[in-house]
This record gives structure tokens, C-alpha cells and sequence, in this order.
């Protein structure tokens, strides 16, 4: 998760009388490698310079370059239209060749006499996923909710998990799970992933099959078209359909 910050004080139109404001603070936070194809949001962060004192506005303007083919990518908005605002959600569109983006972002907190600016440029890795899917089916006679999916790497000899979601699931309803790992830290080599559904046994019991799904990746190694194979590997090994039912919580006795 990256989380930059940019501290610099530009007077464009001096005074005489100019007013004193606190410098112009810029941050965005949001993710340094997402995968192609995707779009993820960073929030943009600003506050100081007369905006803040109530006398202006803030506004931005970014642009954005890569080392490869952009064609398909976007970062929008790229300019927005002045705003006592100071918090801002740009959404970025990854190109679908991997590469390295540049996005620069010129902020200002802009009054009648002051116009305060800070420079933000940052770089997003752009990454082939590594694609997890499978179908969860709810055979049961009532509905699931909130049952947790953990999806674990076995690294430096235990399991971590890399990703947690949670789903619902009517009763006799089917849900198709899909997750873009962009693998951040993965040494090329083998290894071990897992799926595990309701890791901690909290919400249901399982029919017909275990709860875990395990398979061995080949991540990045010589002869392995480690894209296409390793999508078609993890779907076979986890596109399975996974029976439970609900656990009905334990009752006290009832009142006559």
C-alpha cells in the first residue's frame, strides 16, 4: 500500500498584504502494484493554504506515463473543478501489458491573493495475476452469511494469508469466486496456495468435502508459461463445487 506524501510551498501570486496560511499537505494512499486490465481507487488527500482557511479552493491536475503500451489505461478524474473539498477518489484503469506507470499530480489550494501548490509523483507496478477461481454452492435449506474465504501462501515454512473476503449465499444459490493475485513479494519457484472456506469452523459445516482446497503453483520458472498455466491449474484444482450447510446456533430451553 503506498502512502506518499508531498510538502511544498509555491507563492504564484505574492502580495503585499498577502495572507499567512499553513503550508499545502498532499497525500495519496492506495496500492504500488495492481494487476492489468483492473481498475483500482486512490484517494487523494489535501489540506493547508487558503482553502483550508476557508478563503479558496483545491484542485488537481495529474498525468500519467508508462514504460510499455498504456493503450486502454486511464487515471480519472484527472482534473477536477475546484472544491472547499480536500479529499478527492481518482480511479485508475491499468493497462493490459504489465509496465511501470508514473502518475504525477499537481495540487493547488488556490485563495484570492495566494496560490499554494505540492507535487505528487509516484510509480504503480502493472502485473500479469495470477487468477484464483472457484464455484461455492449453498445445498442447505437457509441462508449463509458472511462466510469467510482466506486465500494462503505457504512461505518460510507456514501459511500466510495474502487475501480475506467474505460472501452470502442463499440457500441452493451458487457463487463464482474470482481473485487477482498480483503475488507482491512471490520469489519465483514453487509453491504451495490454499483456499480455505471459514477458516475458524465460526459459520458452517461442509458435506461431501473438505473445506480446503490446496494446489502447487509454478510462479515465474524457466519452461512454465506462468500466466495461462498457472490460471488453467488453479481453476481445475479449485473449481470445485463446495457443499455446506448452516450451522444453527446452540438454543436454550424453551419456556412453557
Amino acid at each position: 500500500m503506498l502512502l506518499l506524501v508531498a510538502i511544498v510551498l509555491l507563492s504564484a501570486m505574492p502580495s503585499a498584504q498577502a495572507e499567512t496560511y499553513d503550508p499545502l499537505y498532499a497525500e495519496i494512499d492506495g496500492p504500488q502494484v495492481v494487476a492489468t486490465s483492473t481498475v483500482t481507487m486512490y484517494t487523494l488527500t489535501m489540506f493547508g493554504g487558503p482553502a483550508e482557511a476557508g478563503v479558496g479552493n483545491y484542485s488537481y491536475k495529474a498525468t500519467m506515463t508508462g514504460s510499455g503500451n498504456t493503450y486502454g489505461s486511464f487515471f480519472v478524474p484527472g482534473t477536477v473543478e475546484p472544491t472547499t473539498r480536500g479529499t478527492f477518489y481518482i480511479n485508475l484503469t491499468a493497462p493490459a501489458e504489465p509496465q511501470t506507470m508514473t502518475i504525477s499530480i499537481e495540487c493547488k489550494s488556490a485563495g484570492f491573493s495566494q496560490t499554494m501548490k505540492a507535487n505528487i509523483s509516484f510509480q504503480v507496478k502493472v502485473v500479469d495475476p495470477i487468477v484464483l477461481q472457484t464455484t461455492v454452492t449453498n445445498t442447505g435449506e437457509v441462508d449463509a452469511v458472511g462466510v469467510p474465504i482466506s486465500l494462503q501462501v505457504y512461505q518460510g515454512g507456514e501459511w500466510v494469508e495474502f487475501h480475506r473476503a467474505t460472501i452470502d449465499l442463499a440457500a441452493g444459490e451458487s457463487y463464482q469466486f474470482r481473485y487477482n493475485w498480483t503475488a507482491l513479494g512471490l520469489e519465483p519457484g514453487e509453491h504451495k496456495v490454499r483456499m480455505v472456506l471459514d477458516p475458524n469452523n465460526d459459520i458452517v459445516t461442509f458435506e461431501g468435502g473438505s473445506s480446503m482446497y490446496e494446489t502447487t503453483i509454478y510462479y515465474r520458472m524457466p519452461g512454465y508459461d506462468w500466466v495461462n498455466t498457472l490460471m488453467w491449474v488453479l481453476v481445475a484444482a479449485l473449481g470445485i463445487t463446495i457443499f455446506f450447510v448452516w450451522r444453527r446456533p446452540a438454543k436454550g430451553k424453551r419456556k412453557r
